[in-house]
Formats: structure tokens, C-alpha cells, sequence
């Protein structure tokens, strides 16, 4: 099995040298410039793969912002619809024990473009609350501050933008859902009709009135597609050795082993990420924490045959106010935007601080 690992690992450095030399390094440049070194594109002579100083962000991609051009006209009630799918409770409130009366929902009223034509939305809009076509008698406020009226969120055609809603109790009105929320545009846009498709409502626990609170039109954070495919990383095992003692500031150089106990080569492109944690701690008490989310150097190998294992080079410090006697734990883990196991790629590396 070494015989075919070998020269696959040695391919890998001349087909990937100038294609990842290019990709992953304009990735790092793109967020934070600076050079990846020479040695980082070939295995080392024991076959370990070096470590690389390549802190990101993210392991999700970052999807474009939705524009439309300089200009663009506000929206208009004809080009969209809206609808309210969801509500749910703020469950932290309700256990610190300062829940309103009644309870809080909190939705967001969805808006879409369903023109042709693109448009813009700026400020907060006036909603109120429907019941089998009677307004139902209930409170409105605004809390959008004075920041989220300046901001202009573009609305391309086809795509949406997002309005919060909270709705406080008590809510006593004898009214019954279907609800429908009717949300009257800023710059004179007109009335979008938005149907509540949930029928809970606040409960009736008190003589306060019930309030519905507007804030202001936002764009929808984007979810990455990958979050819930499985990732190819799954049956990948960890292991992380080092040495048992280090000095206060002190670097710490330790190895990451990645085993592939599978029949099929498990392929590492994309180059994933890994999030290194560092805990030096006395008796029990934390005394200093980091992490840091880094790209895996993925430049001189692309798989780990099957039924093979590779050594990673890895780089930690010891915090320099670390004592003699101080315990620092290194926690390694892979990070993937597709779904992996929290277990199956960790490691963790106990050092103790030495003078």
C-alpha cells in the first residue's frame, strides 16, 4: 500500500504546484497578503505535509450582495408579494423573567419581487394587522432607528427582502386566524398584502395593550447550499501528537495525523479548513484562550489513499503570561461548509508549561 501512496503523493505535488499555487494562494492574499512560501507546495522528506500560516475567515463561500444599478426606482406594491411563515418566541427573555404580558412572537414578513424589473426598499414600513378582511385593534410601533431609514436595500427581480415584526401580548381581541398582515411601502409604494401563515397569537394574560413592532427592510442572509451535504471528509479519522512540555511564549510543533480507513481514496480539494483552540489553564481556572480559524495546506497532496494516513505539520504557541505548572490543551479540529461529524475530526493535545 506504500508503494501506490507514494508516487500519487508525488503527482500531486507537480499537477497541483501551479493550479493551487494560483487558487489558494489568491485565496489567502484575498484575505490576508501575505506570501505563502516555497516549501509549503512539497512534501517534506519524512512525508509529513508542512504547516502554512493561512488564517481565513470562513470555510462558507461568500456570496455576492444582491445590487441593482445607481438610481433604481423605490419598490411598488405591484411588483411584490409577501407572506409571514414563521413565528417564534425569544426564549432567553422569557427566562430572565421580563417577558411581556401575554408573550412575544417574532416573525419576518417575507417581501418578493416577482416583476421583471428591479427595485429598492429604504426605511420602515406602516403594518397592520387583519382578520378575515377587519383591521384587528392592535398596537404599532417602529424600531427601526435612524440608520436602518438610511439604509437603501436593493430588491433585484426574482429575489427578496426581509421586514421584522414582533408582535407583543396581551392579545384579547376576539378575533380568530387566518391573520393578514397588510404592509403599506415607504415612498408611497402602496399596500402589499402579506398572509400570516401560522395561527398562533400572544395569549389574553392581562389589560395591557397588544403591540405590533416594525423594524426596517433588510436583505436575507444567504444560507450556504453546503451546510447540509455530507461532507467528503466523513469517514476521515484524527489523531494529534506533540511533546508533553513547552515554555511560556514558546512555539509548539505537533503533528496532525488524518487516517482514511475507507477502500476509496478520500479526495481534501477543496482545501478545507481547521480551527485551532488554544486553553492554558491552572486548577481548573482558564488563564488564557485563543483560536483561530486556518486553511489546511492541501498545495502538495489532493487524497489520502485508501486504507492510508497523512501527517500534517501544525504550529501553535503557548500564551506568553502561560505559568510554570499551567496546563495548555491544543484542540484541532476540521471545518467544512458541508455537514461532518463534530467527533470524527478532532484531536486534542495536552502540554504542560515548563520554565
Amino acid at each position: 500500500m506504500e508503494l501506490t501512496a507514494v508516487p500519487s503523493r508525488r503527482w500531486a505535488v507537480t499537477v497541483l504546484a501551479s493550479a493551487l499555487a494560483a487558487g489558494c494562494a489568491q485565496s489567502a492574499e484575498s484575505e490576508r497578503p501575505v506570501p505563502i512560501p516555497s516549501e509549503a507546495f512539497s512534501l517534506r522528506a519524512d512525508g509529513a505535509v508542512p504547516w502554512a500560516d493561512e488564517p481565513i475567515e470562513s470555510v462558507h463561500p461568500q456570496p455576492a450582495a444582491p445590487t441593482v444599478a445607481p438610481g433604481t426606482a423605490p419598490c411598488e406594491a405591484a411588483q411584490l408579494t409577501g407572506s409571514l411563515d414563521r413565528w417564534w418566541q425569544p426564549r432567553s427573555t422569557e427566562q430572565a423573567g421580563d417577558a411581556p404580558l401575554g408573550g412575544q412572537l417574532i416573525g419576518e414578513v417575507v417581501v418578493r419581487n416577482t416583476s421583471a424589473t428591479d427595485c429598492t426598499l429604504q426605511g420602515s414600513a406602516a403594518v397592520r394587522l387583519f382578520s378575515k378582511g377587519a383591521e384587528v385593534p392592535v398596537g404599532r410601533l417602529s424600531s427601526a432607528g435612524e440608520e436602518a431609514h438610511r439604509r437603501v436595500v436593493p430588491v433585484p427581480a426574482g429575489s427578496s427582502a426581509l421586514l421584522r415584526v414582533a408582535w407583543s401580548g396581551p392579545f384579547c381581541a376576539a378575533v380568530d386566524p387566518p391573520f393578514e398582515l397588510r404592509v403599506r411601502l415607504p415612498a408611497e409604494g402602496g399596500e402589499v398584502l402579506a398572509p400570516v401563515r401560522p395561527r398562533e397569537h400572544p395569549a389574553c394574560s392581562g389589560n395591557a395593550e397588544s403591540i405590533l413592532s416594525v423594524g426596517a427592510f433588510t436583505t436575507p442572509t444567504p444560507t450556504d447550499p453546503q451546510a447540509a451535504v455530507r461532507s467528503p471528509l466523513w469517514d476521515l479519522r484524527a489523531a494529534v501528537s506533540g511533546p508533553a512540555t513547552a515554555r511560556p511564549g514558546g512555539r509548539i510543533n505537533y503533528t496532525v495525523t488524518l487516517t482514511n480507513p475507507t477502500a476509496e481514496a478520500v479526495s481534501l480539494l477543496p482545501c478545507p479548513g481547521y480551527l485551532q483552540e488554544v486553553r492554558a489553564s491552572a486548577n481548573g481556572v482558564v488563564t488564557a484562550s485563543t483560536s483561530q480559524l486556518y486553511r489546511l495546506n492541501c498545495r502538495p497532496v489532493s487524497e489520502i489513499a485508501a486504507h492510508d494516513e497523512l501527517r500534517f505539520d501544525m504550529v501553535a504557541e503557548v500564551p506568553a503570561k502561560a505559568a510554570a505548572g499551567e496546563t495548555v490543551q491544543i484542540t484541532w479540529s476540521v471545518q467544512t461548509p458541508q455537514n461532518l461529524p463534530s467527533e470524527h475530526l478532532v484531536g486534542i493535545l495536552t502540554v504542560t508549561v515548563t520554565t
